[in-house]
């Protein structure tokens, strides 16, 4: 009905504005504990030691910063690249040491690049959210940039890459988000209390 559409999207977009408030009002010692945490947590996982193209993100909004994780990628033989939104869509640039940055849409720092790599030849994703559910639903910042350039993998019947996986604090995991027809959901998430799987099939190998 009608009414409870609404009230639906009201949850939601309260829920998404609750969630962001609070990421950004974690204190900056709290911050740091959760992402040393975090990328310890990243650096156990074998699809991330042996991906040899990783998507990763540049942090903004309050977003668990990456950094030191990137930093450790860089220096095996591991490609990274980082998100430039065009227009409505999302694209992944090259990220290096001596890439140049610019600040990009929503100031977001983004690589000042024109060469993007195709999803499909990515290994891994790692992709910040505001929330997540423990089924894999991810909630973002609510412009689907996402699951747009991912479409892809929900025609696939075996998921085999790349794997997206969501990097938050506990407190964004939650117990159900409501997941539409475009979402594309996590392979897993890792936050500063631990990894959590959703791909029913795993693949932690």
């Amino acid at each position: 009905m009608p009414g409870q559409a609404s009230t639906r999207a009201d949850h939601f977009l309260a829920l998404r504005r609750q969630l962001r408030e609070k990421r950004r009002s974690v204190p900056d010692s709290d911050r740091r504990a959760a992402e040393r945490r975090a990328a310890s947590l990243l650096g156990t996982l074998s699809v991330v030691l042996r991906a040899r193209r990783m998507a990763v993100y540049l942090s903004a909004d309050g977003e668990l910063d990456l950094e030191s994780f990137i930093a450790d990628a860089q220096s095996r033989p591991t490609l990274t690249f980082a998100p430039v939104i065009k227009g409505d869509q999302l694209r992944f640039a090259p990220l290096r040491r001596d890439t140049g940055l610019r600040t990009g849409r929503f100031g977001i720092p983004e690589p000042a690049a024109r060469a993007y790599i195709d999803p499909r030849r990515l290994d891994v994703v790692l992709t910040p959210l505001v929330a997540f559910d423990d089924k894999g639903t991810r909630m973002g910042r609510g412009a689907g940039y996402y699951d747009r350039h991912f479409r892809f993998l929900a025609t696939r019947s075996r998921w085999v890459k790349p794997k997206l996986i969501g990097i938050g604090y506990e407190f964004q995991r939650v117990r159900k988000l409501e997941r539409r027809a475009w979402d594309i959901p996590l392979w897993a998430a890792v936050t500063e209390r631990g990894i959590y799987y959703f791909d029913d099939r795993r693949h932690k190998k």
